[in-house]
């Protein structure tokens, strides 16, 4: 089966008035109003990527896997039942929440509910942050990454690579467990880190201008307890990001200048190291943050440089073409 994107993320949350500043006056999400205490976190056309829905837990109500057609889905629907998971149908109401024509799910693993759509609509309205942004890289790319933490290790690698066809992008055995993979040009749209128990770690949106990174920046350095892992830019991916807590507990990367990726050249390698420089992580132990110091040591004494792909895309054109 091809999965074209990671459309759409619904948010479990226990108090879901928090999340409406920090969307709109913080991130810079447009945030609307739904039916039954819901907001819809905007960030491109479409009514929402984000679903923000009250629960008696914080963590992911469910992800939105984007397919090009009905018979796309039925492909889904066939191989997922081959593979011996219950395939549900989705109702009405909850096509019409999604603004999708066609949309099915299971429940990966974890537990996770994984919703596959077609024909999802477009709003006729322009997006408004919620404050001055330049806005987010998103279209085919889809809304950005996030990354799990499970115990079912295996078998959710499974799940996403074998069955759903997401592909390796880099990876990590030492010290820890962790797949990025890939399902377009996105260097990464889904990771999974092994753990003891499960949970949403993190969720990447990335802007179309450095510049509004360094402003969240400077609003998150008078935020105390805001900032998690401080300001830097990772080896693989090549993002220049930080990470806030957000209000379900679970942290959120905002980032500028994403590698993308070729499929059909791409070389998945071992990660010698998370970040080139930057990146303090608060959250983590005194001994982690030891090895991981030590690795962007090696990195500045080895002169290790990554360059920043221009792509014609808002904040990612050439001076020569300003």
């Amino acid at each position: 089966m091809k999965i074209e994107e990671i459309g759409y993320l619904g948010i479990d949350a226990k108090n879901v008035d928090e999340w409406r500043s920090f969307a709109a006056d913080y991130i810079g999400f447009e945030v609307r109003l739904l039916d039954g205490g819901c907001l819809g976190l905007r960030m491109d056309e479409y009514h929402w990527r984000f679903f923000v829905q009250p629960a008696q837990r914080n963590g992911v109500g469910f992800i939105g896997l984007k397919v090009d057609s009905l018979q796309a889905l039925e492909l889904v629907r066939s191989e997922m039942h081959a593979a011996g998971f219950q395939v549900n149908e989705s109702s009405d109401a909850e096509r019409a929440a999604r603004s999708v024509q066609h949309m099915l799910w299971v429940l990966d693993p974890d537990g996770s509910r994984v919703e596959f759509f077609a024909g999802r609509a477009i709003d006729d309205r322009a997006f408004k942050p919620g404050r001055p942004i330049s806005g987010f890289r998103t279209g085919s790319l889809g809304f950005g990454h996030l990354a799990m933490v499970t115990p079912a290790f295996e078998a959710m690698e499974d799940f996403y690579m074998k069955l759903l066809g997401f592909r390796l992008s880099d990876y990590i055995e030492k010290d820890l467990k962790i797949r990025f993979t890939h399902i377009n040009q996105r260097h990464h749209s889904f990771a999974l880190v092994k753990g003891p128990e499960k949970f949403l770690h993190h969720v990447m949106v990335e802007y179309k201008f450095m510049d509004d990174v360094g402003r969240l920046y400077d609003k998150a350095l008078t935020m105390p307890g805001m900032i998690q892992t401080s300001l830097g830019r990772h080896e693989n991916d090549q993002m220049l990001s930080f990470y806030s807590k957000t209000p379900g507990g679970f942290l959120m990367e905002t980032g500028w200048g994403g590698r993308l990726i070729d499929s059909e050249t791409w070389k998945p390698a071992e990660l010698w190291c998370m970040s080139l420089w930057g990146h303090e992580r608060s959250w983590e132990t005194p001994e982690n943050q030891a090895k991981q110091r030590a690795q962007k040591a090696l990195a500045a004494s080895r002169g290790v440089l990554a360059p920043v792909e221009i792509n014609g895309e808002g904040g990612f054109v050439s001076r020569d073409a300003i």
